[in-house]
């Protein structure tokens, strides 16, 4: 089993990316002491963007899924956040992951941008980073429970150039990514 986090920061994988807005936005790996800032994101979610990333109603983020969101090893499991300055500090305004699950045997990708950032090709970007980032370490199929309601989901994964599956159940559609 890996450990629960990695001190070992991967710098090599800090970037920034300009959006089609013209903003630029630093891309890091997410640290172990980032709570607050998954927290401000989380917050600042709409009721919709909360309910498309976590298929549930939630109106505050559980303990051990914000301490799993910050915790990572930097190989099976890893995250980035799109940082911006905002009222004179950091805000993150997205966040991408990827988790290799040992009980069902796959490594699950998911994905939440601030509704203020939507549509400026922030999704898409962090994506293709997440999956590249898991392809150097080795993974190549990535999968994810979305709202089979989730079209923007469904067409920012169908553009990214992957083979991508979908399998269909009630209310739900399992989206596999090979990459």
């Amino acid at each position: 089993m890996p450990p629960a986090f990695n001190d070992n920061y991967p710098a090599l994988y800090e970037s920034r990316l300009t959006l089609k807005n013209g903003r630029e936005v630093f891309i890091r790996p997410v640290r172990p002491t980032d709570d607050n800032f998954i927290l401000d994101l989380f917050n600042k979610l709409g009721y919709d963007s909360i309910y498309m990333r976590f298929l549930s109603p939630l109106s505050v983020l559980p303990e051990d899924l914000l301490f799993r969101s910050t915790h990572i090893d930097y190989n099976t499991s890893f995250a980035l956040a799109a940082v911006i300055r905002e009222d004179g500090q950091d805000s993150f305004i997205a966040v991408v992951r990827y988790g290799y699950d040992s009980e069902e045997n796959v490594t699950d990708f998911a994905i939440v941008v601030r509704d203020d950032w939507q549509g400026l090709g922030l999704g898409k970007s962090l994506l293709a980073k997440i999956f590249n980032i898991g392809k150097k370490h080795g993974i190549h199929r990535f999968v994810s429970i979305i709202d089979s309601a989730n079209h923007v989901m469904k067409h920012i994964v169908r553009n990214l150039g992957y083979t991508v599956k979908y399998s269909y159940k009630t209310g739900a559609t399992k989206v596999e990514i090979l990459v």
